[in-house]
């Protein structure tokens, strides 16, 4: 009788934190965690107009006045690429620019800047975080993740090193550029 017990505490030692595992997951009483700062776009939205072959963007769309969040996104486009380090060559920010943008040039020194048209902004302004967010595409010109603006000198470093710490992953397991 002594063997039949064994086997049993054996088996239930082996067995019962699979059931126990199970358990928790079917019944939803644990939320895995994330690892990502930003929000992550569901689906990924595809802009053809930004594929670059093995380049990750920041990109962000110039409003026609630039307020404090405005500024603070054009800081966080110029360091975050410094602040990658050696990954710097995989990584570009873009500043998408309307006709009528009257933003003094001293702001948007570092920054590439490209005109788009009415097209881009309507589709850009129909994604579920606007035309206020910092946005990172990968080299498809796949818009995976996106950052709203914030205000304040603390809020706007926080963004900053939140998307660098995104960035920083992605580029090391990307496949793709």
């Amino acid at each position: 009788m002594k063997k039949y017990q064994l086997l049993l505490v054996v088996a239930a030692v082996f067995a019962l934190p699979i059931i126990i595992a199970k358990l928790l997951l079917h019944q939803q009483w644990y939320q895995g965690g994330v690892t990502n700062r930003g929000q992550l776009l569901q689906p990924a939205v595809t802009v053809t107009e930004f594929a670059m072959p093995q380049t990750w963007q920041l990109i962000y769309w110039l409003p026609p006045t630039c307020d404090e969040r405005c500024q603070g996104a054009l800081f966080n486009l110029r360091q975050v690429p410094q602040a990658v380090g050696a990954d710097s060559q995989r990584l570009h920010s873009l500043v998408l620019v309307a006709n009528q943008s009257t933003i003094p040039a001293a702001l948007l020194q570092g920054l590439d800047q490209r005109k788009v048209d009415a097209s881009l902004q309507q589709q850009l302004t129909q994604l579920e975080y606007g035309l206020t967010t910092i946005y990172i595409a990968d080299p498809h010109g796949n818009m995976l993740m996106a950052y709203p603006l914030v205000a304040g000198e603390e809020a706007i470093l926080m963004q900053g090193k939140d998307v660098l710490r995104d960035l920083k992953r992605l580029l090391k397991v990307s496949k793709i550029g």
